[in-house]
């Protein structure tokens, strides 16, 4: 069944899923943790009132940064640019 939602629903910004890579990484190395362990505490497998804490401040991060950023005019794409010069180079050699 398809509930209908009052107000308009707009699509996540492209650059989203950006935001959220190495989520868990960025709240391990804070904490001087494993990042499977800190995957493991967001799963619900183990408890830690500390990594919750990282996890929902590091959750308002990336989303004050997708409103801030939501129409991607800030995204930087310099560094694929140089990404693909690097393997390029690689390739010669």
């Amino acid at each position: 069944m398809v509930t209908k939602v009052k107000g308009s629903v707009s699509a996540p910004p492209l650059h989203f899923a950006s935001l959220f890579r190495g989520f868990y990484g960025r709240v391990a190395r804070k904490l001087d943790l494993d990042p499977s362990y800190v995957s493991r505490v967001a799963r619900g497998e183990r408890q830690s009132e500390a990594i919750e804490a990282a996890l929902a401040w590091e959750m308002k991060r990336i989303m004050a940064q997708a409103r801030t950023n939501h129409n991607g005019a800030n995204h930087n794409s310099a560094n694929h640019a140089g990404a693909k010069k690097k393997q390029a180079s690689k390739k010669r050699n």
